[in-house]
């Protein structure tokens, strides 16, 4: 949960303003000067490829976070780890942050994302304290700014605060939202692959199950760990995909491959 001070609240939208198509009407409060106006740089980019880091900057605005787009090419990994290990959360404004954890042996893919979704980022991945069962682990924790845009993902993600499996998971699945599950979440069995599914229900892992056979063809089954459900991936499917998931595959993870 977010806590907003007065001066935190003076940029929200004005609902009267909504349906304005100017984005300086529908936040009269935020700092228009913010953004000095651009007069040099008049070269044609890929969208997206010249996205640089915004650790350390100043405070963004209302304007500046709605200006804010998801990049496409960056839509695959955001799914593959959210249907893993990351998580959103939505402040009161209605906007959303991205967080991803993973133990400090892994810091390397956390590293990874980072430089991917810097641009999106106040601060550096932290170090924190994880306690499970009484013991205490070392972990590396990356967050986000709250944007509209990842307000999207937390709709497909989330329902009433709880996550479950996207409806249109199968439109979302791709070999590169496939790899970062694995790199993510996913345990090799010898040359087979568990997809750790214990917080999903077994209806959703069934529903997740049904689109892999029908979409790669997979063999795999529903696998019950201390009462919780897990997806195994066969050795044949996994090498079926290897060569597809390789692109994506960072080197430290390599070894889920076998690689």
């Amino acid at each position: 949960s977010f806590s907003f001070s007065k001066r935190q609240m003076t940029s929200r939208i004005i609902l009267k303003n909504k349906k304005t198509l100017n984005i300086l009407e529908r936040f009269p409060r935020s700092n228009r000067n913010y953004l000095p106006a651009n007069k040099n740089c008049k070269a044609l980019v890929v969208w997206g490829s010249n996205l640089t880091s915004t650790v350390n900057y100043p405070r963004f605005t209302s304007i500046v976070r709605y200006m804010v787009n998801f990049p496409p090419h960056l839509r695959s990994m955001l799914g593959g780890l959210l249907i893993s290990d990351a998580w959103l959360e939505i402040n009161n404004l209605g906007n959303t942050r991205f967080f991803f954890k993973q133990s400090l042996v892994n810091s390397p893919l956390v590293i990874f994302v980072f430089q991917r979704l810097s641009h999106l980022c106040s601060s550096y991945p932290i170090i924190t304290t994880t306690t499970l069962n009484g013991n205490k682990f070392k972990a590396i924790c990356l967050y986000t700014r709250s944007y509209p845009c990842l307000t999207e993902f937390y709709n497909l993600f989330y329902f009433k605060g709880e996550k479950f499996v996207p409806i249109d998971l199968y439109e979302m699945i791709d070999f590169e939202f496939l790899a970062f599950w694995i790199m993510s979440d996913g345990t090799k069995a010898s040359n087979a692959m568990y997809l750790e599914t214990q917080s999903f229900s077994i209806i959703d892992c069934v529903f997740i199950i049904s689109i892999l056979i029908h979409k790669y063809n997979f063999i795999c089954n529903l696998h019950m760990q201390r009462n919780q459900p897990t997806i195994y991936i066969s050795a044949n499917s996994m090498k079926k995909i290897k060569a597809k998931l390789f692109p994506f595959f960072i080197p430290s993870m390599l070894y889920k491959l076998n690689l």
